[in-house]
């Protein structure tokens, strides 16, 4: 993306990612969920911070009196999402918790009006190198319908939340949650693919769904117009 990507991070706009510590890096999915969210309230989770990547974006999105919650168990991550915290324009708008998610929504007294999340994707496979990778990659104890009411338990009554998934994994999680799916945009990596991901906002409230799609490459591999303008606030060559 010529955005003075280097080994050990990613540069945006106004921020940088290093994630050489962090089992996953900065990619186009945690980019689309962070650019794609709606905005509400002034008090943002997110649920496995990782790099620090969305919890920077909504810092750069939202108005000066909002404040971010990010959550990663990860140690490793966890002190690099802290110094790119840290070394951001938004240090004091973001706060940093080292802890597993199940004990922070157990424990959290506060309510927050928008939580997002880019959880693990895939289920219980082959063992990566690392158990870091392992954690980062794999559901292992926590499904993603786990997920998703572990955030709906530290939203407020009027609270979204964003998640990204596979597209047969948010296709099942819509079956299986008694919340209400407010937005679903299929993400298409070129034209004429099938959709591989979907973005997904629920609610308590009941409320229709407002369905999208995104396509990243035309059928000349140059992004799409849609994707340029979403994510155009960010990435260096837009």
């Amino acid at each position: 993306m010529n955005n003075k990507t280097k080994s050990a991070g990613f540069t945006f706009k106004q921020f940088h990612v290093s994630h050489d510590k962090c089992a996953m890096k900065v990619g186009t999915d945690g980019i689309l969920l962070g650019a794609w969210a709606s905005l509400q309230g002034n008090r943002y989770l997110d649920l496995g911070t990782g790099s620090g990547l969305i919890a920077l974006m909504l810092a750069q999105r939202t108005q000066t009196d909002c404040h971010i919650t990010g959550v990663e168990i990860d140690p490793s991550a966890y002190r690099q999402a802290t110094e790119n915290v840290r070394q951001s324009p938004w240090a004091d708008k973001i706060q940093l918790e080292q802890q597993n998610i199940v004990d922070f929504t157990r424990t959290c007294t506060k309510k927050f009006d928008t939580v997002l999340s880019n959880p693990p994707y895939f289920e219980q496979g082959v063992d990566c190198r690392d158990k870091q990778r392992d954690t980062a990659r794999y559901t292992q104890t926590l499904s993603h319908s786990d997920w998703l009411n572990l955030a709906a338990d530290c939203l407020t009554d009027t609270g979204r939340i964003h998640l990204i998934l596979p597209y047969a994994a948010g296709k099942n999680l819509q079956k299986q949650t008694a919340l209400f799916c407010a937005r679903c945009c299929e993400v298409i990596t070129k034209s004429g693919k099938i959709p591989q991901r979907l973005l997904l906002t629920f609610s308590k409230q009941p409320c229709t769904t407002e369905q999208s799609r995104l396509v990243v490459y035309n059928e000349q591999n140059q992004y799409t117009e849609r994707f340029i303008a979403l994510t155009r606030d960010f990435y260096l060559n837009f």
